[in-house]
């Protein structure tokens, strides 16, 4: 039953990197707006199904498939769905009387927005990457308003948006400040939430250069290279961990002295959180290049070294974690320079412009 205001709309899929920045607004509108009812929008192709119910959210789905990357014939058949998933977005908004529509990433984002605007709903969209996607480049060109994670986005959007940051869990704001005193030599290694074949193969072999280090480390493979990431591994030095998963990814990244990952909008702006020091990898096929501009943003503050993943070997790697490991006033220094950038109040800013849209009807 929608409340008798109607439903805030809340349009993200694919990735955790959209997903949980749509249930950080939607936790704080709920924070704001007790009664409010709160009604997420995406496909039966993404983590969506997953991560919103667990969440306490319901979920709505709309036919919508990629169009970026694909080959001519994905294209097309990506072109062909629009319609259908438009009429069906329109459906479901008339159905929740949506009083505004927030676009947090995905392509679920372009057939629902295009609803809200040809029903006369305001519209919020955000975007978390230093380089614009083509939905949200598009969608700019209408949206009442624009947010964006990182100052570089609006360099590439028609109608700049507001800086809000991009929102993460409190828990990544409640880590301890990195100690510049501690002697412990931590390293945690991930690459998003389903891993990265790349940094996994290079881990693996860095760590016969590294057994003798000292370090401690936590490896998350992703679910689908675990056993190939251990059968690379030629042995596994003592104090190191092999982790298919972390599901508090926080907990190991307030015990990390460096982090190594890819660079995609959650993480960097995760670990301006937390306030930690990192290596950086972009993933190469990221779409219009955007986590190579994610990592630029954090390396020109000083707070992350970033490595192109064609010239990522572990010897090089190996010297570069070792380098970086012993010099604790870099550390410390490259900790602070993340810090810098964090942005605690950005799920409140968000929700703040979702009601001033709103508020233009």
């Amino acid at each position: 039953m929608t409340s008798e205001l109607g439903a805030y709309v809340i349009a993200a899929g694919g990735t955790g990197g959209h997903i949980i920045p749509g249930i950080a607004l939607a936790n704080e509108v709920r924070a704001q707006k007790p009664t409010a009812e709160i009604v997420f929008v995406g496909t039966e192709q993404g983590l969506e199904q997953k991560i919103v119910p667990a969440a306490g959210y319901p979920l709505e789905l709309v036919d919508a498939s990629g169009f970026v990357g694909k080959s001519m014939g994905k294209q097309f058949e990506s072109l062909a769905r629009l319609p259908k998933g438009f009429f069906e977005a329109r459906a479901m908004l008339k159905k929740h009387r949506a009083r505004a529509v927030v676009g947090v990433g995905g392509y679920v984002t372009v057939p629902v927005l295009m609803a809200a605007r040809s029903l006369g709903i305001p519209t919020l969209i955000h975007e978390s990457n230093a380089q614009p996607g083509v939905a949200n480049r598009f969608l700019n060109r209408f949206a009442t308003r624009t947010a964006v994670g990182l100052a570089a986005a609006n360099a590439h959007l028609r109608r700049a948006g507001v800086v809000t940051g991009t929102p993460v869990r409190r828990e990544f704001f409640e880590i301890a400040p990195f100690d510049p005193n501690a002697t412990t030599r931590r390293l945690l290694v991930f690459g998003g939430s389903q891993g990265s074949r790349v940094i996994n193969r290079a881990m693996a072999r860095a760590a016969v250069l590294l057994e003798k280090s000292g370090l401690e480390v936590v490896h998350q493979t992703g679910e689908k290279d675990l056993t190939g990431t251990r059968q690379r591994y030629t042995r596994v030095p003592a104090n190191w961990k092999i982790e298919p998963f972390l599901p508090k990814l926080w907990e190991q990244m307030a015990a990390a002295d460096l982090v190594l990952s890819r660079a995609g909008a959650m993480t960097v702006s995760e670990l301006a959180a937390a306030g930690r020091p990192s290596i950086l990898v972009p993933f190469g096929a990221a779409t219009a290049g955007h986590q190579l501009e994610n990592a630029r943003a954090l390396y020109r503050a000083g707070a992350s070294i970033v490595i192109d993943e064609n010239k990522l070997e572990a010897e090089s790697l190996a010297g570069t974690i070792a380098e970086v490991m012993k010099d604790r006033g870099r550390l410390a220094a490259m900790a602070q320079k993340a810090k810098s950038l964090a942005r605690p109040n950005a799920a409140a800013d968000l929700a703040r412009l979702l009601f001033e849209a709103e508020a233009t009807r």
